[in-house]
């Protein structure tokens, strides 16, 4: 069931999405996880980049001083981790939304598991950790969030309204070049129109439809045929997808301010 997202929550979203826009590299990821971090009251929060082809770690990232060798310790077992195995077994394309371990595995067998009780546990590293994934395959890119407590819907409900904006500007931090516009054409002639493009950026930057709707001055039903448009001709569904999607075609800006 969905939540209903307060104004804050919107606000809180939009200003991370906006903020974040311009960024690059590093300095995108400390942003993310500072920002996060606070929002979640997270204990640890890392980021992180697998070569699924080689099962390499290019890049990883801490909020906080901590044993770079737990860290990377930490996703060298990605292999083995509830959360990821599926993944990086099977190279599934598109990310999910974001998922807490006790989603996949219930708290009593995570406990027992090697991973948090021969790596996290003895280092004090709460046992609730949600993942954010932001990239797509070959190279599997996410944020992972850790505390002693389960995080709530609403804050699950935050992360899934956020992770489109992070997915857009992850994409285009990594395909620099400008976007196309809407009416390029796309795999199999369809196109987007300049008002689907509209819309679509609104979800990216977080906004629910009935927002987005908002933005444009348009009716919420008029901003949901215009995103059904664009499922069906990206043959997506669903937001992460879409977007993903609208990234690797270079069709979708990256989040930022907007008049």
């Amino acid at each position: 069931m969905t939540l209903s997202t307060t104004a804050a929550d919107q606000a809180w979203v939009r200003e991370t999405a906006t903020g974040i826009g311009a960024l690059r590299g590093r300095a995108l990821v400390d942003t993310v996880l500072a920002a996060v971090a606070r929002r979640l009251d997270s204990e640890l929060s890392t980021y992180a980049e697998l070569d699924l082809a080689t099962l390499r770690l290019p890049d990883l990232a801490a909020d906080r001083p901590v044993d770079r060798a737990l860290v990377r310790r930490m996703h060298h077992q990605v292999t083995d981790h509830p959360l990821f195995a599926p993944t990086v077994r099977l190279s599934h394309p598109y990310p999910g939304p974001p998922t807490q371990v006790t989603d996949v595995v219930s708290e009593r067998r995570w406990r027992q598991h090697a991973l948090y009780r021969e790596v996290l546990a003895p280092r004090g590293i709460g046992a609730h950790t949600v993942a954010l994934v932001v990239g797509p395959t070959p190279v599997l890119r996410w944020y992972q969030f850790n505390r002693d407590r389960a995080f709530d819907p609403r804050e699950m409900d935050l992360l899934t309204r956020l992770q489109p904006a992070l997915i857009a500007v992850h994409g285009r931090a990594c395909r620099p070049g400008a976007a196309l516009p809407g009416g390029a054409a796309l795999p199999g002639g369809a196109a987007l129109t300049g008002r689907e493009v509209e819309v679509l950026r609104g979800i990216a930057d977080g906004l629910t439809v009935p927002a987005t709707a908002r933005r444009l001055g348009l009716a919420a039903g008029t901003a949901r045929k215009h995103l059904e448009n664009v499922h069906r001709k990206l043959g997506t569904s669903g937001p992460v997808a879409t977007v993903m999607r609208a990234v690797e075609l270079g069709i979708l800006e990256v989040p930022g301010p907007r008049s």
